[in-house]
């Protein structure tokens, strides 16, 4: 009881002292109230004028970071844009992802299926969206096939790989990716993974997975 009493006091003081007046320059309020009303003025608009700076200097800081967040985003694009212009047959695929559920605690909630293209080096944030909300998977294709996860570190343990297998005609998996703070505990669970060269050739019908 006495540590809580503790507590609830300290945690008084910090409100109080957030609320305490604030003076210009710095002051206290014993030097405050010693100063004649024009130099309070003056101090106050002091004051006034080194906010307005730092509230500007801040601005523009945040001006450049969206700016070069949209640079990134931009240069991203142009790569995203020359892999699919540079891209021959075997460099596209499509995932589509279906089935199975999104495992929560103790719930297992259905989702709605997704479809996406990517190219040979590209990775893709796709939203999964369920009844009450959504999650987040993250799709790469590479040299060493098309690896799925539910964050965004493609490179660790939980990841599921799929290696290519007869993609000009397609082929079936099916996942479930591991929850690596539960003992044998799963996010996307019994999940069917199609996976198919982009775009499809006539000349190679589509392989019936069993």
């Amino acid at each position: 009881m006495k540590r809580v009493f503790l507590f609830c006091s300290a945690t008084i003081l910090v409100l109080l002292s957030g609320c305490a007046t604030r003076y210009p320059m710095g002051l206290d309020e014993k030097t405050w109230q010693t100063l004649p009303p024009a130099e309070r003025v003056r101090l106050r608009e002091k004051q006034a004028e080194i906010d307005a700076k730092l509230q500007a200097q801040e601005e523009r800081h945040r001006h450049e970071e969206r700016m070069r967040q949209l640079q990134i985003e931009k240069e991203r694009e142009a790569r995203i844009t020359t892999l699919y212009k540079r891209a021959g047959y075997g460099n596209i695929v499509r995932v589509n992802i279906e089935g199975g559920c999104y495992r929560e605690y103790k719930k297992c909630e259905r989702y709605r299926p997704v479809s996406v293209i990517l190219a040979l080096g590209e990775t893709k944030r796709v939203p999964l969206v369920m009844r009450y909300g959504q999650k987040t998977l993250w799709i790469r294709y590479d040299k060493q096939g098309v690896t799925i996860d539910d964050d965004s570190n493609l490179n660790d343990f939980d990841a599921a790989v799929l290696l290519p297998r007869r993609w000009e005609r397609g082929s079936g998996y099916r996942i479930s990716l591991k929850e690596p703070y539960r003992k044998g505990g799963t996010t996307l669970t019994n999940a069917e993974v199609f996976v198919r060269f982009f775009p499809i050739r006539n000349d190679c019908p589509p392989y019936r997975h069993r």
